[in-house]
């Protein structure tokens, strides 16, 4: 059986350097830029209900050995 799921779409304006960032790392990730911008919306949804009260919350990218090389603050 087939299912069709439905879709919106949306208009969004981007300045230049934006859109060259999201057309860069489509094309390295080998995707489109709706597509990352599909994938920062769950990153981000995902992130934002991990806690109750997320404002000020920080997430941090590690290395192998868990050194902290960056922290992103969640607002």
């Amino acid at each position: 059986m087939f299912y069709c799921m439905k879709t919106t779409r949306f208009t969004i304006d981007l300045d230049r350097v934006f859109d060259e960032r999201l057309s860069n790392l489509a094309e390295r990730k080998h995707t489109s830029k709706a597509e990352i911008i599909k994938r920062a919306l769950a990153t981000y949804s995902f992130i934002s209900g991990q806690t109750p009260d997320d404002s000020g919350k920080k997430v941090s990218i590690t290395d192998e050995h868990d050194k902290v090389l960056k922290d992103i603050v969640i607002p």
